[in-house]
């Protein structure tokens, strides 16, 4: 570290002296201010004045009164105390604001979210929902908490494990008489392509090795960027989409769709990510109370939809 820079780090320490001093005018009351003697605060000064080379204080029977260089010294300090202030209060909304960006991917969104949006407006949250199926960077600011469908557990993030979720064929109610079975008349498998290969088990590979079943999957007679698209192709009639929790129990519940197949547990399960920092505001707190809720939510909804189909 050169001269310049051991000055500049004095000063930055002194700052909240330095502009106590300008407003009291007086050493006394401004070590008062500051929590200090006022032995303290004179030697603090000549040692300061020492290092710069320059007086910054005419000392009167009355008054302190700041030379040129102690007015500049002063100013700078208390457009530091202001900068400060401001970053203080800054933080503070930070922590208090109920403003949450909530990324989520496409099918999450579609499927899970955005249905249950009346009752976070219902619970007081101001919900920004950024649909984005890569993973957003928390650290840059880009959303404040994720909601990620994986293994986990996220090293150098706050994650929570919300539940394990269930992979799950589903259909247009009437299309398969009974349970979906391997072999011949299999119907035509609807797939998300990306489930195979992003390390989650979210495939009909996985499905089939839940069951133990000897069989390969059939090719799937049609492949989407997304379990949305895929799901929705399953309520047109297009075949047998593999659904996973979260994803389909609203669409059973409106009678879109009919389980027909067992359940298979997934590896993955959903987590809720965010930051270190931001875990210990009260949005967090507001966000994880509403995403527990709609999680108990969806547990009953699985019970009585699909554990018992």
């Amino acid at each position: 570290m050169n001269e310049r820079d051991e000055l500049q780090n004095r000063l930055l320490l002194n700052a909240q002296l330095l502009h106590a001093i300008a407003e009291e005018g007086n050493f006394s009351r401004a070590a008062v201010a500051v929590g200090l003697e006022q032995s303290a605060v004179s030697h603090r000064i000549k040692s300061l004045e020492a290092a710069l080379g320059i007086r910054l204080f005419e000392r009167t029977t009355r008054r302190i009164v700041p030379t040129e260089a102690g007015r500049i010294v002063c100013d700078a300090a208390q457009r530091c105390q202001e900068i400060w202030g401001s970053a203080l209060s800054r933080i503070a909304d930070v922590k208090t604001s109920r403003t949450i960006r909530l990324s989520v991917s496409s099918s999450v969104a579609m499927k899970w979210i955005v249905p249950a949006l009346q009752r976070a407006q219902e619970a007081g949250l101001d919900l920004v929902v950024d649909v984005e199926d890569r993973l957003v960077d928390l650290h840059a600011g880009e959303a404040q908490a994720a909601i990620r469908y994986g293994t986990g557990p996220y090293p150098g993030f706050h994650a929570e494990a919300l539940m394990t979720a269930q992979l799950v064929p589903v259909a247009r109610p009437g299309l398969l008489k009974g349970q979906m079975v391997p072999g011949k008349g299999a119907p035509a498998l609807l797939a998300d392509r990306s489930g195979g290969a992003d390390g989650t088990g979210f495939s009909w590979t996985d499905y089939f090795k839940g069951h133990n079943w000897p069989e390969s999957p059939p090719k799937p007679a049609a492949s989407f960027a997304r379990a949305d698209l895929a799901i929705q192709a399953a309520i047109s009639g297009m075949g047998v989409a593999l659904g996973r929790t979260l994803l389909i129990e609203n669409d059973i519940e409106a009678g879109f769709l009919e389980v027909v197949g067992k359940p298979v547990a997934s590896k993955a399960k959903y987590w809720l990510v965010t930051t270190a920092a931001y875990a210990d505001t009260e949005g967090y707190s507001d966000l994880r109370a509403w995403i527990g809720t709609e999680i108990e939510i969806a547990r009953d909804q699985n019970r009585m939809l699909i554990s018992h189909a």
